[in-house]
């Protein structure tokens, strides 16, 4: 079931045609990435899914309602946890939540949670925190509404590694729930480890549409082997695994070592001049 429909999208800033008839479907409760360069139109395409920008051509669906007419009942539908943030700076943290509180008539058990997951000082004046924790404000502030859409941008900017690990770990947890997660980022590691689907962005037109299970099948492990006379060689691993065993006990061997390609190696041709 698809949850967003983007359908001949396009965007134009004067003469400048930033997104150019993208077409694209998330189904409900996939994480679906997508990727692409600096200015290649992903935070657009966002901005256009939230009403933020209106669209030049074509049309944005999401759960059926149009991004533009109903915009107002979308909003009720979907969290957004945007690439930067800006508070106040004189402002206390905890009057944030607060106010979000009564604005949004949210379960402050849930806040309460999300703080203590991400490890939070909720006394800090906004002007007090660092990039990592002003994108935990940010991401706390959108989980806490609880919705069945999260539209992200560049989430995990500015946070440490093992709190990179906590939140998708927090987002594998609502995607179980059926929750549809819609991605931007330039971390390809987590794209390769996280996404059911990246869509490829260049230049305003989506390049490629790759499906993440049929793409780490589809790598080929490479087994390199070091004999003790000095020799090497390397072996790529497919088909018969025993005919590749049989040929190696043939040799007297030092050290062996099995590589597989890396998220990096898998789309970095898209980012290569000719690609992407």
């Amino acid at each position: 079931m698809s949850i967003i429909k983007v359908k001949n999208f396009s965007k134009s800033y004067g003469k400048t045609l930033a997104v150019n008839n993208v077409s694209f479907e998330v189904n409900k409760g996939d994480i679906v990435g997508f990727v692409g360069k600096n200015g290649a139109g992903k935070s657009t395409t966002i901005r256009a899914m939230l009403n933020m920008i209106f669209p030049t051509k074509g049309s944005i669906t999401i759960n059926g309602l149009d991004s533009v007419k109903n915009s107002k009942s979308i909003k009720k539908l979907l969290s957004y946890i945007p690439s930067e943030v800006n508070f106040h700076e004189k402002l206390k943290v905890k009057d944030i939540f607060e106010f979000y509180l009564k604005f949004e008539n949210m379960d402050k058990s849930r806040l309460q949670s999300l703080v203590t997951y991400f490890e939070f000082d909720v006394n800090k004046r906004v002007k007090e925190l660092s990039l990592g924790n002003s994108k935990k404000l940010a991401i706390i502030l959108s989980l806490l509404k609880n919705k069945d859409i999260i539209i992200m941008d560049e989430p995990t900017s500015g946070l440490d590694p093992l709190m990179q690990k906590k939140f998708f770990e927090l987002i594998l947890k609502e995607k179980a729930k059926g929750v549809t997660i819609f991605l931007s980022s330039h971390n390809l590691s987590e794209i390769d480890r996280y996404c059911d689907r990246v869509l490829i962005i260049k230049d305003g037109i989506i390049v490629d549409d790759l499906n993440m299970e049929a793409l780490k099948h589809s790598r080929k492990k490479t087994l390199n082997y070091i004999c003790k006379n000095g020799s090497t060689g390397s072996i790529e691993l497919n088909g018969d695994i025993n005919q590749h065993i049989k040929f190696l006990s043939e040799l007297d061997l030092e050290e062996i070592s099995i590589i597989e390609p890396s998220a990096e190696s898998s789309f970095i041709s898209y980012y290569e001049e000719d690609k992407l």
